[in-house]
């Protein structure tokens, strides 16, 4: 009975710790967009050079992810999972007080690298914790941490109208840092204990491609990279694009604010029905909700419709970016787990990279919300159709 309950609080302090690292993802993914104003004034930077701010950063989580996800498979996840968070700590503060524009990219590159380790990490952390049963309601748990995170820093914007954006990236910056002597006590290596040498990892080419897991990791791939593209295009620029369709700045921040309530209630009802629908209707559902929610934002300046589109965008964006995370661990062996979740993590934050990039190019040339509407549509519908695919693929592996 003991034993029980100590593996309980385990679980739940490991969930916990995660949940604050996703907090922090969250913060610091929300933080460019809310600061953009103020980081363009300081710099004097145009709309091409704040996609590179904003692209940066995911830049860096791209390259993270991949090799962190590896590293982790090799060196185990607590080590990694503690070194990613200190990374991007000390980075994050960097960006406060960068003294050049040269400075400021480097820091977003190396904050996004911190964080792009840290996530495959801490999702197999919470992979290893969960049962078919449970797998949904624990990965949502964690990872609505992100919007939690999006909403205290969309609500320092509202509530502190005259908050410096410095302040906001020493706040990221330094607080996670607290996390790391707790992760050092907490956190069990389950995966180091399976894997205990670095010749029982498989190579990279026969985790994601051998036995035709080509047939799981392409589709999991075009999930990811179009998913995650449409909601970053989402996070980083729809304040700046309401501001300019006429709202006042507070105004803006408000919808933002609801964009990420709704990301919570997505995050936390996917996850309940993860685990009772399948994938092919649980894609249904997320990507016709989300293509309804983009198609609305980018059409009206009526107030009302647009805080009803932010939490329908919130819900189906993030709320279906994490069922990828909470799917993925499960088409992968243990031995080689965080590098298949890397890979893909890595592919959605090279979609992530692109889509606030190729938003600048658009805004650049003139084209404007419908410019950005129509680039955003067909990404929504190759997800579908990724996640349809692989909820097919699981179906014929469980009847074989």
């Amino acid at each position: 009975m003991a034993q029980v309950q100590t593996e309980k609080m385990q679980k739940f302090l490991t969930v916990f710790l995660c949940f604050w690292v996703a907090f922090f993802e969250g913060f610091d993914l929300q933080a460019p967009g809310i600061s953009a104003k103020g980081i363009a004034a300081t710099f004097s930077l145009d709309q091409i050079q704040m996609g590179y701010v904003f692209s940066l950063g995911v830049f860096g989580m791209l390259f993270g992810a991949f090799f962190g996800g590896r590293v982790a498979d090799y060196l185990g996840q607590k080590k990694v999972l503690m070194l990613s968070i200190a990374i991007f700590g000390v980075f994050m503060s960097l960006t406060a007080i960068a003294p050049s524009i040269e400075v400021l990219y480097a820091a977003r590159f190396f904050t996004g690298l911190g964080l792009g380790a840290a996530m495959p990490t801490m999702i197999s952390v919470v992979g290893d914790e969960a049962t078919e049963v449970n797998r949904g309601k624990l990965n949502s748990l964690m990872y609505c941490g992100l919007p939690v995170g999006a909403i205290f820093v969309a609500g320092l914007g509202i509530f502190f109208k005259d908050i410096s954006w410095h302040t906001l990236f020493l706040v990221g910056g330094l607080t996670p840092l607290l996390l790391i002597p707790f992760m050092a006590i907490i956190l069990k290596d389950k995966r180091k204990e399976k894997v205990q040498t670095a010749e029982t990892v498989p190579p990279m080419a026969q985790i994601l491609f051998a036995e035709q897991k080509y047939k799981q990791t392409l589709p999991l791939w075009g999930s990811f990279f179009f998913t995650l593209m449409v909601n970053y295009i989402l996070i980083s620029w729809l304040p700046n694009l309401l501001m300019e369709q006429g709202l006042e700045k507070q105004q803006a921040f408000m919808i933002m604010l609801v964009f990420q309530v709704g990301a919570v209630i997505g995050t936390l009802g996917f996850g309940y029905l993860l685990d009772r629908l399948k994938l092919w209707q649980m894609a249904a559902l997320i990507y016709t909700g989300l293509f309804i929610a983009v198609f609305t934002l980018f059409t009206t300046t009526s107030i009302p419709v647009l805080v009803a589109a932010g939490v329908l965008g919130g819900i189906f964006s993030t709320g279906g970016q994490s069922i990828l995370y909470g799917i993925s661990p499960i088409f992968y062996s243990n031995a080689g787990k965080v590098t298949g979740v890397g890979s893909a993590i890595s592919l959605g934050r090279l979609g992530a990279m692109t889509g606030p990039l190729l938003t600048g190019k658009i805004l650049a040339l003139g084209f404007g919300t419908a410019g950005i509407l129509v680039t955003s549509a067909p990404g929504i519908a190759l997800s579908a159709l990724a996640v349809a695919s692989l909820s097919a693929y699981k179906a014929s592996k469980s009847k074989s």
